[in-house]
This record gives structure tokens, sequence and C-alpha cells, in this order.
């Protein structure tokens, strides 16, 4: 580091990432304080919007070029970390970084088709016609977990392909660990994950809830299920989806994790393991409760606050408290193509409204929120 400059290190290009570098470098004196970006893509991938991209290919609608969202002084540096430390970080090229402050906004390893710009990089074209060619050939294809990301997945492919799938040239399965689709994790209500699940069960999608699914090591394409995995069924094309992978880079830090392997970060977003104070999390790969977007806003201002406040004052400094989901149910809005929706909204002391699916399909299925994609990275 320079002689009188102080460095902040963002690792992960994703909205959190690129908006927290964003505040940071209009709020801090540039000839002062340094802010890198580490990302291993001269691209931002949004993801919400995302899981049309199999059967659209509308790429403008999910990805961006880095520099159209990031604000022209911060600097890039295109690579991966290897590991890291309270002090610095080790690139895959070798080089190693030093740091004041550094904040990890390295979100999740997303499975296929969804995949990460960690993964392909500025591949995304090749990457998402695999996956739309994949699609297209398979006459069967099962999902293994009824999640969030997979029930909105197969709702797309319903969209493209329902004229098929009623014919049954073409089959769509969702094996489930629970009596209704997405998690039953108290985050969804019972009514949202009823109307989840009856409308892609009642628009031919095979559902297999309350069953386990493994791989079988001996078959391709060959999942396992039922008591004493005696129960077998083939399939030409398998996506597994059993919850997310926080993308954690390589550390020896005691007790930075969780036992699912998300950081463990206070509510102002100080990892607990670090001593120094000097390292923050934010997003998918920390351990909040919610990961979604509701609180962004909010997030972003408090890190922000808490970042500049360490900065100037160190252990010293009054940090605040981000607001979040700590219990109860999560606004949600769940797209299953681009005309039905279905969605909640907890109200304080009011208990939680299900909302009309034609608003869910205007404010969320249509686009995707592809809409304010730009303005989530840049503001």
């Amino acid at each position: 580091m320079t002689t009188g400059t102080k460095t902040i290190i963002v690792v992960g290009a994703g909205v959190f990432g690129v908006s927290a570098a964003n505040h940071l470098y209009r709020e801090l004196d540039a000839t002062t304080y340094k802010i890198k970006l580490i990302t291993a893509s001269d691209y931002v991938y949004f993801l919400p919007s995302a899981v049309r991209l199999m059967i659209s290919e509308d790429y403008s609608s999910s990805i961006l070029p880095l520099k159209d969202v990031l604000d022209d002084g911060i600097k890039v540096v295109k690579d991966k970390v290897a590991s890291f430390n309270p002090k610095s970080l080790v690139l895959e090229s070798g080089e190693e970084q030093e740091f004041d402050v550094l904040i990890l906004a390295t979100g999740s390893k997303w499975p296929d088709p969804i995949g990460s710009t960690y993964v392909f990089g500025d591949n995304y074209k090749t990457h998402f016609k695999k996956e739309a060619s994949r699609i297209a050939d398979a006459n069967h294809i099962v999902f293994v977990g009824g999640g969030f990301v997979n029930c909105e997945i197969v709702g797309e492919l319903l969209y493209k392909y329902e004229d098929e799938i009623r014919s049954g040239k073409k089959s769509i399965s969702i094996i489930h660990n629970s009596d209704k689709l997405l998690p039953n994790s108290g985050l969804y209500g019972d009514t949202l994950r009823e109307k989840v699940t009856n409308y892609l069960a009642g628009h031919g999608i095979k559902l297999y809830l309350n069953t386990v699914g493994t791989f079988s090591d001996t078959t391709p394409n060959r999942i396992l299920f039922g008591e004493g995995a005696l129960k077998n069924m083939d399939a030409d094309l398998i996506y597994r989806g059993i919850g997310i992978l926080p993308n954690v880079p390589l550390n020896y830090i005691l007790n930075l994790c969780d036992n699912k392997g998300f950081i463990q970060v206070d509510k102002n977003f100080q990892v607990k393991a670090i001593e120094e104070g000097n390292i923050f999390a934010i997003g998918d790969v920390t351990n909040f409760r919610y990961h979604g977007l509701f609180k962004r806003d909010n997030w972003i201002d408090v890190l922000t606050r808490n970042v500049i406040g360490f900065l100037k004052e160190g252990s010293e400094a009054s940090l605040i408290n981000a607001i979040s989901y700590e219990s109860g149910h999560a606004p949600s809005g769940v797209s299953l193509g681009p005309n039905v929706g279905f969605g909640q909204l907890p109200i304080p002391l009011l208990g939680t409204f299900n909302l009309p699916s034609f608003l869910v399909a205007r404010a969320k299925s249509k686009n995707l929120l592809s809409d304010k994609m730009e303005s989530l990275f840049k503001n």
C-alpha cells in the first residue's frame, strides 16, 4: 500500500459488491482512499432474471458490461482470490494484495443451468447456449430440489414447452424433500407454497414430494429415491438445486463460517471471526437468514457507513445494524413464466397477505426485474 493512503478491496461484482464499491468511492476522498474491485469477469450478472436465459437468450436482460455500472475511479482487478487472511489476500495469478478493509461480496455458486461469472467468466453466451441446447434435446428433465430458483426455472420451461409437456413428448420432474415446493424455512407461508405446488402440478410437472433423491454411483443420469433407495428414475438431464453453496475463498480463519459454510457476520456486516474488525461481508455469502433484495438499500447504506466509520475511527467507531427478516415470513414473489406469479407480503402486526397473481406477474414475472438491474448495480 502507498504510504498515507488506505486501501479497500471489494471481492465480487454482484449487486452488493458493485454497489458497495460505488458508494464508498463517492463518499471517500480518492486521494486518501483507494478502492479495488476483484472479479473474474468483465461483466456483471443479474441473478433474478437469469432463470429466463435458457429460453430467451436475451442476454441484455441479465448481463451488462462491468464498465457500464462501476464508477471510473475504481480499479478493477480481473482475477480470483486464491486465499486470504486478516491483512492480505493472494490472487490466483500469485499476486498478493494488502488491504485496510476487505469486503467479501462473493455470493454463492449456483448450480447449472444458472451458473455464475465465477465459473463461466466472460463466456456467458457459450454457457447459456449449451444449457438451452441440453434442455431442448432432453425428453425427461429432473430437478433435484424444489427451492425458489428451481421452481422459477421450471416455470420458464413450462411456458416454453407447455404443448410438449401436455402431449407427453417432454417430461419435467421435481424431487423435493417437503410436502410443498419452496423451502420449509419459515420465510415462505404455506399458502404461497401451496399455490406454487398446485400450479406446477396442475400443468403437468411431475412432483415427487417428501422424497430425497440421490445420484447413482454406477448409472449416469439415474436418480435413486424412496426407502432404502430401492426405487430409481432415469432422465436425459438432471439438475441439482438443493440449497446454495456460499463462495468463500480459501482461508485458515477459525470459526469464520457456520456449519453450512456461510460467513458468520454481525448485523453490522463485520465478520465475527476477525478480531481486527476490518473484514466485512454482505449478500449470499453471509449467514443472514434472508438473502433477497428487499433490504438492499438499507444494507448498502449500513455497510457504507460502517466501513467509513471503521476506516476513520477504528475499533472506536460506533457501527449501526442492518434491518433484515430475522423471523417470520419475508416479502416474496415467485415467477412461473412471464405471465404467472404468486407472492406474499408480511405486514407487521397484521400478518402475511397473499398478493394477487396478476400483480406479481406484472411487477416481476413480465421482465424479472430486469428494468431495475442497472440501477441496482450503479446506485
